[in-house]
């Protein structure tokens, strides 16, 4: 795509694969692509020197002395206490690095369900790389049973689980975090204690009816990044040699101490909004139908 001048785009151009190799459960294997199945977008800002817009570099420098170190002089160190370091060479890390086998080794079949959502952490799609048949086998199959398949395989020198699953005759994966990596809620001590509130059937009935009349289907493209969005206006019109006018900061809304006051607002308010978008309300009636 060709930009006029101070015009700002954002090209994303063709998905590509990050990553190839098969699928292997018993004596089968199915070679896949893998290709991200988010492409994150954010707005970043390079750092410069306002006198003539030169970028601002980084060097390495001693922490104590300030004077720029060479890489002939840095050392691969593990802090232990504060200060003490523990130096390992890459040559000592080098038999620990998993291989690189190029296949994704089905181990288990379990249910989604059982698989705590904290667990999940990138997604990609598996694309077949070769005559789909085995695929789409394997796709359906897994469809028709509602499992999903736990496996390990390897990536840029980094072992992973993943989780597969089928969506739609497609295969989708996603690694996992290990379960070390995963903070335990009793390690948080504002999240202790919970179950001895006291809240009556007064309150839940009015929390419950908020819910109720907040209901919906998911629609991700209803939710937008909306700072993202502000800024990059922002920029385009810089570019283009518009004015901008800075808007105000809104006021911090005052804190609400009363709850049942603010459930019964909050439930009037969400019902008012019902009666203006009717749609809204005949797609939830259609729901609970």
């Amino acid at each position: 795509m060709v930009s006029s001048p101070g015009s700002v785009w954002l090209t994303l151009g063709m998905a590509r694969p990050v990553w190839s190799g098969t699928i292997s459960f018993g004596l089968v294997a199915i070679p896949v692509k893998l290709f991200h199945a988010v492409r994150r977008q954010s707005v970043s800002f390079n750092q410069l020197d306002e006198r003539n817009m030169a970028r601002i570099r980084y060097r390495k420098v001693n922490a104590e002395t300030g004077e720029e170190v060479g890489d002939d002089h840095i050392v691969k160190g593990y802090e232990i206490s504060k200060g003490r370091y523990v130096l390992v060479d890459p040559d000592e890390l080098e038999p620990f690095m998993p291989v690189a086998t190029k296949s994704v080794d089905l181990e288990e079949f379990v249910d989604l369900a059982d698989i705590d959502p904290v667990y999940f952490d990138t997604a990609y799609h598996l694309a077949p790389d070769g005559p789909p048949k085995p695929y789409v086998l394997l796709a359906r199959a897994m469809e028709a049973s509602g499992k999903v398949a736990i496996g390990r395989f390897v990536m840029r020198n980094k072992q992973y689980t993943a989780a597969i699953r089928a969506e739609e005759g497609r295969l989708v994966m996603s690694t996992l975090a290990y379960a070390d990596e995963v903070i335990d809620p009793a390690d948080i001590d504002e999240l202790q204690g919970l179950e001895a509130i006291e809240v009556n059937d007064k309150e839940v009935a009015m929390a419950e009816s908020l819910v109720a009349s907040l209901a919906a289907e998911f629609a991700p493209e209803k939710y937008h990044d909306e700072y993202r969005e502000e800024v990059m206006a922002l920029i385009q019109m810089k570019a283009d040699g518009e004015e901008f006018e800075v808007p105000e900061l809104a006021a911090e809304k005052p804190k609400v101490v009363d709850i049942m006051a603010a459930l019964e607002a909050s439930v009037a308010a969400a019902k008012e909004a019902r009666t203006r978008h009717p749609a809204k309300k005949a797609a939830a009636k259609k729901k609970s139908a």
